[in-house]
């Protein structure tokens, strides 16, 4: 009886203790206070990571529970127009605080595990202007001056990461993450002070330091540093135009670009998926571009997101019937529809923009020279704006001002919110359809005006 007895104490201490365990930690707090602020939320951003956390006026402070794949560097976002900003390094686990003035950010304080990390990251957002003033000034200054002013850059901040006594880890990348920014300022040198100074034809000297000397395309640091990333990316985009000869598609060859110099996972299948997001809409052989992301990615979730693109973008692929547009109001009056437009033995060349799209206004005075070209021929010229909802006066003032000529409808909604648009995947403006006289799609991404000889030639083969 007594052991008995002694069992059924030792199960019920042994439940308890069960009971008592607490889960393991899988997320981190971020907490802050902003005096004089008056936003609604803040953003918090890193690599693959976004979110918008709710900012209480009331109290003037925030709080949220995040749930981050990777220790690293994180901006908090507290204004866009200007862009304001706070670097953080997060942990997964480790809560953070962080407190300052809307009006005087200068002065903050930061809590938790990471705060020196924190304050030293602070302090060297405040040197870039500090010694670089501003982009436009460091990069329009002669080369001499320009190097001197990355070399003292350098030293600062280097200086202050090792001065602060920081994490071994965090001072190792650290230190690594400073000179990829300074090797991508070098980078950009020529071209950016080309446009600064308007000087098209200079070049650096020949003792100008080589940024990719000994430069590692791997990609091993590419989720730690953010300008390793945009150097990668920049030089991989680079890489592929070399490659690519005349007649053949750029972004295949970007896609078997990456695959072939980019050996770590996670920069293969970010680099795949980021280009396949845009460029999958643009191809010109959609099936080969589907066949090769496939084979070169091993992201699950992103083969699934872009596998759902290929079969939307199938649907209006060249010889299928174009997707209906229906009642979309008519510069000259009243309403027309895709069907309206049909069954007069003429193509159509639709031109997709909005009055906010600059790219889209440059098209304007070409697309007009051809319309008079063209006058007369079996082909229609429409025009179809997809500004946000009541922009309808800003629509009619810009086709007066410019003088816009063919057919002129208003969809009344953004292109990422209409059926019609989305269908074709349409993502980035201006945008440009060919449609044949019986409704059928000819080319889902036409080339523009601007683009010459090239479109001349698809007509001619059209027999316009």
């Amino acid at each position: 009886m007594k052991k008995l007895v002694l069992l059924v104490l030792i199960g019920v201490t042994i439940i308890s203790c069960k009971k008592e365990e607490k889960p393991v930690k899988d997320y981190l707090v971020l907490t802050g206070k902003i005096d004089n602020f008056k936003k609604r939320n803040v953003t918090i951003n890193g690599f693959q990571f976004e979110k918008k956390i709710k900012f209480d006026r009331k109290t003037g402070s925030f709080i949220d529970t995040l749930r981050i794949n990777r220790d690293g560097y994180y901006t908090l976002v507290y204004n866009t127009k200007p862009i304001k900003t706070i670097n953080l390094y997060l942990t997964k686990t480790d809560d953070t605080g962080i407190v300052f003035d809307y009006d005087n950010p200068d002065f903050i304080n930061f809590e938790g595990t990471n705060k020196n990390i924190n304050s030293y990251l602070h302090e060297k957002q405040k040197t870039w202007p500090e010694i670089l003033v501003s982009a436009n000034q460091y990069f329009a200054l002669e080369e001499e001056e320009f190097l001197n002013k990355t070399n003292e850059y350098k030293d600062a901040v280097t200086e202050a990461s090792i001065s602060k006594q920081l994490p071994a880890d965090f001072l190792k990348q650290e230190v690594k993450n400073i000179d990829f920014e300074c090797l991508r300022n070098l980078y950009n040198y020529q071209d950016y002070h080309r446009t600064l100074t308007g000087d098209k034809d200079f070049k650096v000297s020949e003792d100008f330091p080589n940024p990719l000397e000994n430069f590692n395309y791997s990609g091993g640091d590419y989720a730690a540093s953010y300008f390793y990333r945009a150097m990668l990316g920049d030089q991989l985009s680079k890489i592929a135009k070399e490659k690519n000869k005349e007649g053949e598609d750029l972004y295949l060859t970007y896609l078997e670009t990456v695959h072939t110099e980019v050996t770590d996972t996670i920069a293969k299948n970010d680099l795949l998926y980021k280009s396949a997001q845009n460029s999958i809409t643009y191809t010109s052989d959609l099936k080969e571009f589907y066949r090769k992301f496939m084979a070169y990615s091993s992201n699950e979730v992103h083969k699934k997101e872009i596998t759902e693109d290929y079969e939307l973008l199938k649907t209006t692929a060249k010889g299928q019937p174009a997707p209906k547009f229906k009642d979309y109001v008519n510069y000259d009056g009243g309403t027309t529809s895709l069907d309206d437009l049909l069954g007069h033995g003429k193509y159509l060349y639709i031109d997709v923009w909005a009055t906010w799209c600059a790219y889209c206004k440059r098209e304007i005075p070409l697309l007009k020279r051809l319309e008079q070209e063209y006058h007369g021929k079996n082909i229609e010229f429409v025009s179809i704006n997809v500004d946000a909802k009541g922009n309808d006066e800003k629509w009619k003032e810009t086709i007066q001002d410019r003088e816009m000529t063919g057919i002129q409808l208003m969809a009344g909604d953004s292109h990422l919110n209409l059926d019609w648009a989305q269908n074709f995947l349409i993502k980035g403006l201006p945008r440009f359809i060919i449609i044949d006289p019986e409704g059928n799609i000819v080319s889902p991404n036409a080339p523009a005006p601007s683009e010459g000889e090239r479109l001349i030639n698809m007509f001619e083969e059209l027999g316009i």
